[in-house]
């Protein structure tokens, strides 16, 4: 059905004569692969069966070469080399993701026609037939890119199945390595082949395959002490009677060396040279790097369910609960090759550290237990503070540089970071807030400029995370009301908010009831989950914080005039009126009190209702307010 797809749809053609292959090594010796100048290749009757008006008019030995062209690019062709069936792949899934990406991406002279008159008609005024052609066009385009998806998934996914149910007896499996290797290739689209045909791979090889890949990659997996240089024990006992590796820096390969791949054996072999050792150990951070972030999370929930079994097993990969030891070293190594200072051998922004930066995102849940959550974050907003100046090269389409690929990398990384452990990010954002607010205070005395600190420089970023969080998890925001605002306010120019309202200037945040802004007194008051209540004094930077209720505050809102404020919380069934009184002339610190209280009545289905939609209060004027709540019912009460 593909070849029919292929032929018709794409303008694919079926080839013409078989071909053969030069493989180059990283020593630059050529091996040479003839698979069809011998005679050993059988021929079976599906493939004797050729078209007979086809072999009528050819002579035999034609008819022989048409047969073996048959045989060789149905099962032949990937039953030569790991080499091969890799650098196959992720061309034909890089060029077909491509392809697919474009518009009326087809090598059928017909439909080149139809695209050249669409995009000459496409300014004239249309008719009705105009209308079912393009109707027709658009069908058409959708058929193509759904033939490329389809391309695409079948040498991705299911091609090991249909060569073997076609005769094939030795399907040679593309090299994990080989992906590894370019899981953050230079070019997007090679990367994103090799990603996708890495996961498959591992996914398809079981639980008992990883073990054994795990197992074997291990003993390369460089090694840190807390000074963060890597440990010469990294390579097994016997690789050391011939390596000197007390240099054992880890090191990027050659991009020249990436490019030829020589044959792999099947077992892995011992390295023979620092330089290969430094590429073996550079394959398998990234290799249990993946490993342990896409099937990691896996084994830990699998190791609750089934502990009995899992004890009796012996497929552990390494990175649940059992045995912890693996996850904590990639973790380390990981960190390590995002927070490293560039080095004549491991330089800013280099494949390597993109992979760890890439890893670290999607195995956060698996490497949390062993990382510095705070200098993890620090060190990724790092990379994303200059990402304002950097997006115009960072649109879809363009050739990356390496500042700009680490700086989209560590984008995607916050990302995933953030919405895996929403708690962890904000309170770790708002404590290196609170220790930023501390260091700015006594700068002068620490001789410190502050507009060089990261939290300075990535304000952007960090308010783009957390806006994200709560248009994504507004439920768990919630929790965190006063953690967001001190991150908000730190991020948000002051200046603004003297002649703007909260709403006008970050109005995402404002969708909380419980978070409400006074322009003329130029206060924000924030009800948390434990029944305080935080006021911001915009004028003086300070923040006071009072009990008000004995269960989480649901709504609060300041009065038009800003002399009063009201909180309610559905969990207790009251609502207080709140003052604040300073001393004469505005001197002294402001006492905040509450002056009135109301028993409210209880709202029916509490745990059914969206938390987010309990109750909101709104003044009707300065003395007035209405408290109207998730059941329909509004009740007015006055101060």
């Amino acid at each position: 059905d593909l070849d029919t797809v292929c032929q018709i749809k794409l303008g694919l053609l079926p080839p013409m004569v078989p071909i053969s292959f030069g493989v180059l090594s990283k020593s630059n010796h050529m091996s040479l692969l003839l698979p069809t100048w011998h005679n050993t290749i059988e021929i079976d009757d599906h493939m004797k069966s050729v078209d007979r008006t086809f072999t009528n008019s050819l002579p035999p030995e034609l008819i022989k070469r048409e047969q073996l062209t048959r045989v060789f690019t149905s099962r032949t062709h990937w039953e030569l080399s790991t080499t091969l069936t890799s650098n196959h792949l992720i061309a034909i899934i890089a060029l077909s993701h491509t392809l697919m990406s474009m518009s009326n991406a087809t090598f059928v002279p017909e439909q080149e026609r139809n695209r050249k008159l669409h995009r000459w008609n496409a300014r004239v005024n249309w008719s009705r037939q105009d209308e079912e052609h393009e109707e027709i066009y658009t069908q058409q385009q959708a058929q193509i890119k759904q033939a490329w998806s389809l391309l695409a998934t079948l040498h991705c996914v299911l091609l090991p199945d249909k060569v073997v149910s076609n005769g094939a007896l030795n399907f040679k499996r593309p090299q994990v390595e080989m992906m590894a290797k370019r899981w953050q290739h230079h070019c997007v689209e090679v990367r994103e082949a090799a990603q996708a045909l890495l996961l498959a791979e591992l996914g398809r090889m079981g639980p008992r395959g990883r073990k054994a890949l795990v197992d074997s990659w291990a003993q390369y997996l460089p090694l840190y002490t807390q000074s963060e240089i890597i440990n010469p024990q990294a390579a097994t006992q016997p690789v050391q009677n011939h390596v000197n590796n007390n240099s054992g820096q880890l090191n990027t390969p050659d991009p020249q060396d990436e490019e030829f791949e020589e044959e792999e054996e099947e077992q892995i072999r011992k390295p023979s040279s620092l330089a290969e050792l430094k590429r073996k150990q550079t394959t398998a951070v990234i290799l249990l790097g993946v490993i342990g972030a896409e099937f990691g999370q896996d084994i830990i929930q699998d190791k609750k369910k089934h502990a009995e079994e899992k004890r009796k097993s012996s497929i552990v990969e390494g990175f649940g609960n059992g045995n912890s030891n693996l996850a904590r070293l990639t973790s380390m190594a990981l960190s390590h090759l995002l927070l490293a200072p560039p080095t004549a051998k491991l330089p800013a922004y280099t494949p390597l550290r993109r992979a760890a930066i890439d890893l670290i995102g999607r195995g956060f849940t698996v490497w949390e237990p062993y990382l510095d959550i705070s200098k993890i974050l620090l060190g990724l907003l790092e990379l994303c503070s200059e990402a304002d100046k950097l997006v115009p090269n960072m649109t879809y389409g363009l050739p990356l540089t390496p500042l700009v690929d680490s700086c989209r990398t560590a984008r995607h990384a916050l990302v995933l970071i953030a919405t895996a452990r929403p708690a962890a990010f904000i309170t770790t954002m708002a404590r290196e807030v609170a220790r930023y607010n501390t260091m700015q205070q006594n700068a002068q005395t620490l001789n410190i400029n502050m507009n060089n600190t990261v939290l300075h420089k990535a304000k952007p970023e960090i308010l783009r995370c957390v806006e994200m969080l709560i248009d994504k998890l507004p439920v768990e925001m919630s929790e965190l009301l006063v953690e967001l605002m001190d991150i908000i306010l730190h991020c948000l120019d002051p200046g603004q908010l003297k002649t703007k309202g909260l709403q006008e200037v970050f109005p995402v945040v404002c969708k909380f009831n419980q978070v409400s802004h006074c322009s003329a007194t130029r206060r924000i008051a924030v009800g948390a989950s434990n029944g305080s209540l935080t006021l911001y004094e915009l004028r003086q930077t300070k923040c006071t914080t009072i009990s008000a209720h004995s269960a989480a505050i649901t709504a609060a809102a300041f009065s038009p005039d800003g002399k009063y404020l009201v909180s309610y919380a559905c969990g207790e069934n009251k609502l207080c009126f709140w003052q604040s009184s300073t001393g004469m002339f505005g001197l002294g610190t402001a006492q905040t009190r509450c002056i009135k209280s109301y028993s409210t009545a209880p709202i029916a289905d509490v745990s059914r209702l969206n938390p987010m939609r309990l109750a909101k209060l709104v003044w009707i004027n300065n003395r007035t307010v209405t408290l109207m709540l998730a059941d329909g019912s509004e009740t007015r009460f006055n101060v």
